[in-house]
């Protein structure tokens, strides 16, 4: 069976916003804002091995290459994708999730995406 573009990504997106937010759920009791960061890492040993990891963070993270950020505030109800800090800027996630207001564009990922000609409007 042939794999089609994106199958594979699309994939691995949805699994590790299910995590996330799997991850920020253990921590429904915690009533302060915090953020939680992604990071993988192919293994040395096993190359076709890739090591996943969720930390916490009380501060905002920096911008790093090869992470994925969100936000969370319990108290809220408030559980999103940070963009800004995430590098690549961007997960896939079902578009039925994603703001159609003109407040929520971040211009810092539009251009971004321009210089990558990876928009598609």
């Amino acid at each position: 069976m042939a794999q089609e573009i994106g199958e594979s990504r699309d994939a691995w997106g949805r699994d590790v916003m299910a995590k996330a937010e799997e991850f920020a759920n253990g921590l429904k009791n915690d009533t302060k804002p915090f953020y939680i960061v992604f990071a993988a890492k192919q293994d040395k040993a096993y190359p076709g091995l890739y090591r996943q990891a969720f930390r916490f963070y009380r501060q905002r993270p920096p911008k790093m290459l090869g992470i994925l950020v969100w936000y969370c505030d319990h108290s809220k109800s408030e559980f999103r994708f940070v963009p800004e800090l995430s590098m690549p800027p961007d997960v896939p996630v079902d578009p039925n999730l994603l703001s159609t207001k003109r407040e929520d564009e971040l211009p810092s990922v539009m251009e971004k995406g321009k210089e990558m000609n990876v928009l598609l409007s």
